[in-house]
């Protein structure tokens, strides 16, 4: 995240703390209706589909979950910032900073301690006012570590954590100071008694000892209660992150690995190993200097420790201030980010796994996706998409196969794996809207983490956000999850922050020096990550506003989760029905939140929003009220299998999903099934040989058949366990040998496609052909090496993504078909598009305006573009979603923006043209201006009243011929 302009910014607002209660009935006929499928999954649920980003910014790391309450702990931050002179009993002395004879080439700095007058009831020392206050808990422990010398030994000394008004609540004697440098520790426990405050400081003094001495310390270390034995981590905060059950925790975050300057990047090695010889940095990113004391290895122990898996983020040679590192100077940091997948995940006869062990973890660390840079589109010279992301990916790939590789912005010099997409926006109804963004995206491109995403409305005076915002992100989050099959994994960011000092306006979880709390979005958080199945279920809502949202999960075991977001101001009456479940237990438990929608949660009142849990009686069809400015997840029980669903009727791909194969799809060559490299840039004709069509499976209901997309007629079948493509000749046996039947992938994602006829034996790719297989048996294919995998497969778009067929070359003029506009043409108007009625009377220039020439798509050959009539090199595209006539500009986001992929009619008649990079949304007129509208958004043209009719077209003869 960076304070600069982004390309995409969004809203979202979430729904807190309600009254206990049992559900009231209904005062009124339900107003909505809402139907959950049990009996069908859509996709399943991502191991990592709710997680965090950690970096260190608003003091997240230093002063947050680095549990030593010390700041200036090397004394490299601003001088002896934060250290004072402290004395009593008439005791006196100084203290300094000093350079020279330090401890050593990394911690050359420390505080020197002059100690004057020192006698019996006297006390000189050195007092560390922490984190904007040191934090004191009762009957808690605190591990004192420091090192220190003296000019001539002497002792003891003393360490104490006491309130500033001089109240010791515990201290302890660490013995005589040597004139060598030594490490000195001690332990700290507080009584029962001591208040839970941060109006406290750590002392390390001389009592009436030591007079005339000089004292020197540095790398000083006061660690506050931990949440594990390793890791230093502060305990309610890691437990803050555990609650939420994330799936992964993205380290070491955005901007903080980067740096402002080359020297201030995250340099991993600079951050392992004893905390005495961390140098430490200026996190010129946030503006504060950074120990390193929480390194590498804290950040993999707290996504441990929280049950999580690492998302790792590698530095890629850019940073903050737009320097770039050259192609003939990057080549050490990709060994940079090679030696630190291998710190992570080497065993111990390697040379950084030995390392790692070396530092307290023998084991390795799970490790599946690493993170090429960070926001790289603020790069405008091209160097990501032309050297960077390709030497990394290259490098990482030869080493690490297995390992997916995230792309920070949108490239086509290498394959993506994942791209990280970041919306953030101080609207709430902004991040909303998004909750249909990848409902209609382009299932045979990379798959999408959204990294980064949060509504910003936090004050002045309270860096967490409102209910509002909570219920935003909340209703971009049904959609997240609704499309789980693309979207792996979505981090609110930031997670965490000082409310004492801070650098971004929302953030998650709120903090001082003793205490922290959950914003309204971390209620979010934490009841979609707990309350959250293993397969996402079909849902239908109808009779709802747009601002009602709804998604279900549900277990293997039967246990349904209903989650239904009420952006709205008024309470709604719903109607809900369970499907496809044998039984449906008659008690549900209800999570909610709700309230004022323009209330926070603050360190003084933690509680203003929180959720409640309640039962209601349920059943297989139940009414009950969502409240206004609502997130509620119902909890129910029920029996019955479930199977994947497949969309009948729309166009697919069946991708592999095997280690090193995952850019081959399933296609026909000479009427046999083979998988082969297929992408968006593939001829046209290997496209259609690898697209196909869902049908109702020929032989029985509930399975499915295959349907060739340039075959109309002729179906995949297998034929003496070989998979072919043959034309339907009416028989049984054709019906049975093309018919597949859906199930959760055999390897535990995607899905795996059973044979109707041979229930043992699956669709499989083996050596490049494609056969039905069992897992283990007397044909080659039958091998059991690699099974799971080879039967597993992501159900893609269809290569060719126009589902309707046309007819490229000629001229067409496009024709409304919305009762009451059906005489509206598409035309351009001082190069911006428009509906306009259009007659054999109108001039010849309005006829040519109205005329374009339907030519292969700009972008993709299975899709189309549409050049004008009279200002040839001119299409129509969209730009900010309004069309417009443009120029041709060489450029891949030209070419998206212009390019539209051909459906059939959302309203049943004519066709729709869906845009090419924005797959949920079409052309649209609306209130005669010419749009890319969705089915309900932000914009005024994504009104959902007649979104069918207004997106459909008639190819009418031209106008201008």
């Amino acid at each position: 995240m960076q304070h600069r302009a982004r390309p995409i910014l969004l809203v979202l607002a979430l729904a807190a703390g309600l009254t206990a209660g049992p559900a009231t009935p209904a005062a009124a006929a339900p107003t909505a209706f809402l139907t959950v499928d049990a009996g069908h999954t859509t996709a399943a649920v991502n191991s990592t589909q709710f997680g965090h980003i950690v970096e260190d910014i608003n003091h997240s790391v230093e002063g947050g979950l680095n549990a030593n309450v010390v700041r200036n702990a090397n004394l490299k931050e601003n001088g002896i910032s934060s250290w004072s002179l402290l004395t009593s009993g008439g005791g006196s002395g100084s203290v300094a900073l000093d350079t020279g004879g330090g401890l050593n080439a990394a911690n050359p700095n420390s505080l020197r301690l002059t100690i004057g007058a020192d006698g019996a009831g006297q006390r000189v020392g050195a007092a560390n006012a922490g984190f904007y206050g040191v934090g004191v808990r009762p009957s808690a422990m605190y591990q004192v570590s420091f090192f220190a010398r003296a000019d001539q030994a002497f002792g003891p000394v003393t360490v104490s954590l006491e309130s500033t008004g001089g109240t010791v609540y515990a201290s302890a004697q660490v013995g005589t100071v040597g004139t060598g440098w030594a490490r000195y520790t001690a332990t700290l426990t507080t009584p029962a008694s001591a208040p839970t405050s941060t109006a406290n400081r750590f002392v390390i003094s001389a009592n009436g000892t030591g007079a005339g001495r000089t004292l020197w310390l540095t790398v000083v270390q006061c660690n506050a209660p931990t949440f594990a034995a390793s890791g230093n981590i502060r305990a309610d905060l890691q437990q803050k992150l555990a609650d939420t059950n994330p799936g992964f925790i993205r380290v070491p975050g955005g901007n903080y690995l980067e740096g402002a300057v080359l020297a201030n990047r995250f340099a991993w090695k600079n951050t392992i190993g004893p905390v005495e010889q961390r140098a430490g940095h200026q996190n010129d990113a946030w503006g504060y200097w950074s120990t390193d004391h929480f390194g590498l290895l804290n950040y993999l122990l707290m996504a441990e420790q929280a049950g999580a898996e690492p998302l790792l983020g590698v530095f890629a040679g850019y940073t903050l201030n737009g320097s770039v590192t050259p192609q003939n100077q990057l080549a050490p940091f990709v060994q940079e980010a090679l030696d630190e997948i291998e710190y992570i995940t080497g065993s111990t006869s390697t040379t950084w796994g030995a390392r790692r062990a070396a530092d307290g973890h023998p084991a390795p660390f799970p490790l599946r996706y690493v993170e090429i840079g960070n926001e790289d589109w603020f790069d405008g010279s091209g160097s990501y998409n032309s050297y960077r992301y390709p030497m990394f990916y290259d490098a990482i790939k030869a080493a690490y196969p297995q390992l997916q590789i995230v792309a920070s912005m949108p490239v086509t010099s290498r394959p993506m794996d994942v791209i990280d997409d970041h919306y953030y926006n101080g609207d709430p109804a902004g991040i909303a809207g998004l909750a249909t963004r990848y409902d209609s995206a382009d299932r045979n491109g990379p798959k999408v983490l959204v990294g980064e995403y949060g509504v910003t409305n936090g004050s002045s005076a309270n860096p967490t956000g409102t209910l509002s915002g909570a219920i935003g992100e909340a209703a971009f989050m049904t959609g997240m999850l609704r499309n789980a099959d693309l979207v792996m994994g979505a981090a609110y960011a930031p997670a965490l922050t000082s409310v004492d000092n801070w650098q971004w306006s929302s953030n998650l979880i709120g903090f001082n020096a003793v205490s922290s709390y959950g914003s309204p979005s971390y209620h979010v958080q934490k009841m979609f990550g707990t309350l959250l199945g293993d397969h996402v279920v079909p849902v239908g809502l109808t009779g709802a506003p747009a601002d009602l949202r709804a998604v279900a999960t549900r277990t293997t075991s039967g246990t349904l989760y209903v989650t239904v977001v009420n952006s709205t101001a008024a309470a709604i009456e719903t109607q809900l029905t369970i499907n496809g479940a044998s039984s449906v237990g008659g008690t549900a438990t209800v999570t909610t939140l709700t309230g004022d929608p323009n209330a926070r949660n603050s360190i003084t009142a933690p509680n203003t929003i929180a959720p409640t849990t309640t039962s209601a009686a349920v059943g297989a069809s139940f009414v009950r009220t969502f409240p206004a400015n609502s997130v509620v997840v119902l909890t129910l029980t029920t029996t019955g299998a479930a199977t994947p669903l497949l969309a009948v009727g729309k166009g697919a791909s069946l991708r592999a999903t095997t280690p090193g194969y995952t850019d081959r799809s399933v296609r026909h060559s000479g009427g046999v099934a083979v998988t082969s490299v297929l992408t968006a840039a593939s001829a046209a004709a290997d496209k259609k040989n690898g697209s196909f069509l869902v049908r109702a499976g020929l032989a029985g209901t509930g399975c499915y058949s295959l349907e060739s997309r340039d075959n109309p007629g002729s179906y995949l079948r297998h034929y003496n366990y070989q998979v072919r493509l043959a034309a339907n000749d009416g028989t049984a046996q054709f019906a049975a040998d093309a018919t597949f039947c859906a199930a959760d992938g055999n390897s535990g994602q995607g899905i795996s496609l059973r044979s109707y006829n041979f229930p043992t034996r699956y669709l499989r790719h083996y050596n490049s052909q494609v056969w039905i297989a069992s897992n283990g048996g007397t044909l080659p294919s039958d091998a059991t090496a690699n099974w799971a995998q080879d039967t597993t497969w992501r159900l893609g778009s269809a290569w060719w993504r126009s589902d309707a067929n046309v007819t490229s070359g000629s001229y067409q003029s496009l024709q409304a078909t919305t009762p009451g506009y059906t005489d509206r043409y598409v035309r351009h108007q001082a190069y911006v598009g428009y509906t306009a009625q259009i007659t054999s009377g109108s001039s010849a220039t309005d006829k040519q305006d109205a005329t374009f020439r339907i030519v292969t798509g700009l972008a993709d050959n299975s899709c189309y573009s549409f050049e004008s009539r009279n200002f040839p090199g001119y299409y129509l595209r969209h730009s900010d979603y309004r069309i417009r006539l443009d120029a041709y500009a060489a450029t891949p986001l030209y070419a998206a923006d212009a390019t539209f992929c051909a459906q059939p009619g959302n309203s049943g008649t004519g066709l729709s043209w869906q845009s090419y990079n924005f797959a949920n949304r079409y052309l649209r007129h609306y209130n005669s201006e010419v749009w890319v509208g969705s089915n309900g958004g932000s914009l005024a043209a994504d009104a959902t009243a007649n979104f069918a009719p207004d997106t459909s077209w008639l190819t009418a003869s031209p106008w201008a011929p």
